[in-house]
């Protein structure tokens, strides 16, 4: 996780990262600064959550 967020960093630095994370991995991306931006949703019988990870300034 933390090479993609580098890469993604690198190539758009001004641009903020959005996921859908399984509801049960909420925890571990919110390690790396996600934060919940939608309710949960159930996408193909999973429960879901939409993050997002703001910008970070250097």
């Amino acid at each position: 996780m933390s090479k993609t967020l580098e890469t993604c960093t690198h190539h758009w630095p001004d641009k903020p990262v959005y996921l859908g994370a399984q509801a049960h991995l909420q925890n571990f991306y919110q390690s790396f600064g996600f934060i919940p931006v939608t309710e949960v949703y159930e996408e193909d019988g999973i429960p879901h959550i939409g993050m997002a990870r703001e910008v970070i300034q250097a």
